[in-house]
């Protein structure tokens, strides 16, 4: 029995749909170019994209440089794909995530390719802190001094005005013109991507979704306003004690050196600082922490039962094993500063210290590591933080909670021969807000005349002079003397902070976004409750709480 015509076409015509269907649609002569664009397509080309992202995450954490951050390489490994991606009608797809895939990706478009200028550019400014141009005050001929390790250290422990004085006016003098150039480069970079519709700042705020973002940081600095010269005449009364009034004017502004100074000394417990109340002294963490017999991996089990409390993922012995390392005695810098890779397999070193600072720290660390093990479930373009700083908002609210005297006394059982009544509690609260009150202005002058940079709103030869009248306006300091002309007095923080692993903009958001995530976290669990003495939010701790792990 023969079969029907008919019949033959109808199956070859179902083979070659078949066919069609099983690759996808896709161009033998472009591999990345399908013959028609709709959604089965675009899922396609995102499996192939998908199959890349995560090689070269694995490619980076093995053979990266960590000149440039994993996003920017990821960034850079997906640009073959953006072409193809363009052709799709993509802002019509029916699948939202699909559609969000889309989104997220593209932006990676709008970027000019990686070249050598912008690597070098960018090791300039990331590194510059630790870079040796300045000459010893007692030894004039020796010019091998860096900011961070031996400047720094100067700025926090000496009581030297004069040489306190000469290390921040000499580290700005003599700071190498390539550094100068990096900036001028980077702010190029920017403007060149610009539009007359599209400002320059709304590349630097495109993953928040915001273009205006500067006006929202801005308002929340101004809420903060009244507080803050309330810290401020407390700081400039102390130091006036210390220095006399020749050096600090009981009104008026803060010499910037002192003021730096301050800041570096938050966490010391020698300081300049004088808590409110004397004769309540708070304990030295340290001998308590030192009396527990801690050990530098128990902040790391410490944390990690934090979360396990909270119903987070168990991050079992095995996994720490492979994934957690200890940093040699040495790295990290002064502040002895974890690393975590989380792009491919996930992997933290952790200091090889133990201090209280550090204790709330890891706490941070591991949070940054749950949130990497949830994100990397989802595929490219799903799998990134909801916007820079989320993550890390996360951890402030969590170190919130574990710095509590409740945390510490009931959870960890130290501070046990501490009763902490109003008068300690609010000296407690004061080295809090001490340190984040000084770090948030700092940050935001630095995002505001960066943005302010960028788009063109000041020109190269009054960057100098707008930056003094923003610390002026926001951090109430002056500059203890007049540097050479053409300088730029900015600290190297302004220079890392535009460089994309330490931008200032995710200090800002997840120090704003992780109190609010804490407060919320207090008011639903009933831990905080307005107008209520005995549930106030300064002493709020979720641990063991499921529904606030829920909610975290």
């Amino acid at each position: 029995m023969s079969i029907p015509k008919r019949c033959w076409q109808f199956a070859i015509l179902l083979l070659a749909a078949c066919i069609s269907r099983a690759d996808a649609q896709y161009n033998h002569s472009n591999p990345h170019e399908p013959e028609f664009f709709n959604e089965e397509a675009a899922q396609f080309l995102l499996t192939q994209m998908n199959d890349v992202y995560w090689a070269s995450a694995t490619a980076y954490r093995q053979f990266a440089d960590d000149t440039l951050s994993p996003e920017i390489l990821m960034r850079e490994k997906l640009r073959p794909f953006y072409g193809t991606m363009q052709k799709f009608d993509w802002q019509n797809f029916v699948d939202p995530l699909l559609k969000r895939q889309f989104e997220v990706i593209l932006r990676g478009a709008k970027y000019p390719p990686i070249n050598y200028k912008f690597k070098r550019a960018t090791s300039t400014l990331k590194n510059m802190s630790r870079k040796k141009w300045v000459c010893n005050m007692k030894e004039p001929s020796k010019c091998n001094m860096a900011f961070v390790h031996q400047i720094k250290t100067i700025f926090t422990n000496s009581d030297d005005l004069d040489e306190i004085k000469y290390y921040w006016k000499e580290w700005r003098n003599k700071m190498p013109a390539e550094v100068k150039e990096a900036l001028h480069y980077y702010i190029a970079y920017y403007r060149n991507m610009s539009t007359p519709d599209v400002k320059p700042s709304a590349f630097w705020y495109d993953q928040y979704e915001d273009p205006h973002l500067i006006y929202e940081l801005e308002s929340l600095m101004d809420s903060l306003r009244p507080f803050y010269r309330e810290i401020h005449a407390h700081l400039r009364n102390v130091l006036r004690h210390k220095y006399g009034d020749d050096v600090i004017p009981p009104t008026g502004l803060i010499p910037h050196h002192l003021m730096e100074q301050v800041t570096y000394q938050a966490w010391k417990k020698e300081t300049v600082l004088q808590n409110p109340f004397v004769q309540r002294k708070l304990p030295n963490m340290q001998t308590e922490l030192d009396d527990a017999g801690l050990k530098p991996f128990d902040l790391v089990n410490i944390s990690v039962q934090f979360f396990g409390s909270l119903g987070f993922r168990n991050l079992t012995d095995e996994f720490m094993n492979e994934h957690f390392i200890e940093m040699d005695a040495g790295t990290g810098g002064p502040d002895c500063k974890s690393r975590i890779f989380d792009f491919g397999e996930i992997e933290l070193h952790f200091c090889p210290k133990v201090y209280y600072k550090k204790l709330l720290q890891t706490h941070g660390d591991i949070a940054a590591v749950q949130y990497a093990i949830e994100k990397n479930n989802f595929r490219v373009g799903l799998n990134q933080e909801a916007c820079p700083g989320f993550g890390a908002a996360m951890g402030e609210a969590v170190i919130l909670s574990v710095s509590t005297p409740k945390h510490l006394q009931q959870r960890l059982g130290i501070l046990k021969n501490y009763d902490y009544d109003d008068l300690l509690n609010l000296n407690r609260l004061y080295r809090l807000a001490t340190h984040t009150m000084l770090t948030l202005p700092t940050y935001f002058v630095h995002e505001k005349l960066w943005v302010d940079m960028i788009d063109g709103r000041v020109q190269p030869e009054h960057y100098n002079c707008h930056y003094w009248n923003l610390m002026q306006k926001y951090m109430g300091v002056e500059p203890p003397l007049q540097t050479d002309a053409g300088v730029y007095d900015m600290p190297y923080k302004f220079y890392e902070g535009i460089v994309d692993q330490f931008r200032s903009t995710k200090k800002l958001f997840d120090e704003f976004l992780g109190y609010q995530i804490y407060r919320a976290i207090c008011l639903n669990i009933g831990e905080f409750e307005r107008r209520n003495a005995y549930k106030p939010l300064d002493n709020c701790d979720f641990h063991g709480d499921k529904h606030a792990g829920k909610l975290l």
